[in-house]
């Protein structure tokens, strides 16, 4: 829940669908902080160094939405799941752009 802020509804009625993947790529403590409804999170740390927790079990084709704090750690996020194989990997950018103060 989040209490500082609230995410606009179209970010979650846009990309968050059933086959989709909401990622959180920003640290743990950040994600515990806030974060979107439904987002999973796996830190950029860990997709670099290869540990893709639920990602190693589903298809390559699975539509994957990234988000972090500013469209940064997203945007290297997306470019390593590409070299991993993730065909449909999208950088959705800042959670600071989605939040209304």
């Amino acid at each position: 829940m989040i209490e500082k802020s609230a995410i606009y509804n179209y970010s979650m009625q846009v990309y968050y669908y059933m086959e989709t993947i909401l990622i959180d790529v920003r640290t743990e403590e950040e994600y515990a902080e806030y974060h979107a409804s439904g987002a999973v999170n796996i830190p950029v740390e860990e997709i670099s160094e290869g540990n893709l927790g639920l990602l190693e079990k589903i298809e390559k084709n699975t539509p994957l939405r990234l988000y972090c704090r500013s469209g940064a750690r997203s945007e290297r996020a997306r470019e390593i799941l590409q070299s991993y194989g993730f065909t449909d990997v999208v950088n959705l950018g800042g959670l600071a752009s989605m939040v209304k103060e």
